[in-house]
């Protein structure tokens, strides 16, 4: 499908909100013939709130996952080159083609999702719908977001009409999940897709009080195996992963300090907080909270959590920031553990 068969009159200028459709180029093929996949915008999956003391709350509207534009744009991209895999998706590069190449976008790249792990990318495209009401945060600390996609496989066809039978990304995952399918049994100890606020004896921290969380298709969602779900989220494409010289190493952690206290001050938790979390920026946007452009940027929030920050839970706001800032240039931080 081609993006002339969609929306015309597409914006200038593209944020989280302009897109209701995706099609992909190089994602998917039959045996015989290369496909143009199509995927809808989906909504997101909001996270419990997560709490140090419990203050009851009042209803917070802001929790929500973002409606889902109405009447959208349609953003057409060729996959091209592979980015890196991590445990749950691999990240490509991203060009735009068709009438996408008019919009006002950055450098691009797509997570594709691997098939287990569909609730944890809508987990992440929340955290990037969240850090899109903020002020001076996408594009700031973080990249910026375009919106999250889905299609079931048995809906895609290939050039001719043909059912879809590869998926080019799954193909070529070489990390494995922790689990077979068998281990999603009920009575499982551990399941590896689990959420910071799925476990139920982690629920004295974890408050979803207005059932956002809970009110949520993605709460019930499971893989599955007749019927896998193709999620990805579009997301600027920034430099390469964090490393510096020895000599700059204290001023560039430094940086990286500064970046995780503003994303604690809005009371957002990173949860893994590794180097190859954090990536080069690639543009020279001030931050009104340090007065200068940081040269870092945080991705991959797919482990998050997330604190309301509020006069009536001060401590929440103030443990969000501490708890991120001691780890920057630890062992973990290093991947050593």
């Amino acid at each position: 499908m081609s993006s002339e068969d969609h929306h015309q009159n597409v914006p200038v200028h593209a944020s989280i909100s302009t897109f209701s459709s995706l099609t992909l180029h190089g994602l998917c093929s039959s045996d015989e013939n290369p496909a143009e996949i199509t995927l809808s915008r989906s909504q997101s999956f909001p996270a419990s709130r997560i709490v140090w003391k419990y203050v009851p709350l009042p209803r917070i509207e802001s929790w929500a996952p973002l409606s889902l534009p109405n009447d959208g744009a349609h953003l057409e991209l060729e996959l091209t080159d592979s980015i890196s895999e991590g445990r749950v998706g691999l990240a490509y590069s991203a060009q735009p083609i068709g009438n996408s190449v008019e919009l006002d976008l950055p450098d691009l790249c797509v997570k594709v999702m691997k098939p287990r792990y569909g609730r944890t990318l809508a987990r992440e495209a929340w955290f990037y719908e969240q850090l899109a009401l903020e002020a001076n945060c996408e594009g700031v600390i973080t990249p910026r977001c375009f919106g999250f996609f889905t299609v079931s496989l048995k809906d895609c066809f290939d050039v001719k009409g043909q059912p879809v039978s590869h998926v080019e990304p799954w193909e070529n995952i070489t990390i494995k999940s922790l689990q077979t399918d068998s281990d999603d049994a009920e009575g499982s100890d551990y399941r590896d897709w689990w959420l910071p606020d799925d476990p139920p004896w982690l629920g004295k921290y974890f408050k979803d009080d207005d059932g956002w969380k809970s009110g949520s298709p993605w709460n019930e969602w499971r893989p599955s195996p007749s019927d896998p779900l193709i999620c990805v989220l579009v997301l600027e494409r920034l430099g390469n992963v964090y490393f510096a010289p020895k000599d700059q190493e204290k001023d560039e952690l430094n940086d990286i300090r500064d970046v995780v206290r503003d994303l604690g001050s809005i009371g957002i938790l990173h949860r893994d907080l590794r180097y190859s979390n954090i990536v080069r920026a690639t543009n020279d946007v001030v931050c009104p909270n340090h007065q200068r452009a940081h040269r870092w940027r945080l991705i991959d929030f797919d482990a998050a959590a997330k604190a309301f920050v509020t006069p009536e839970a001060p401590i929440d706001a103030r443990l969000a920031i501490i708890s991120q800032v001691q780890v920057i240039g630890t062992g973990y931080f290093w991947g050593w553990n």
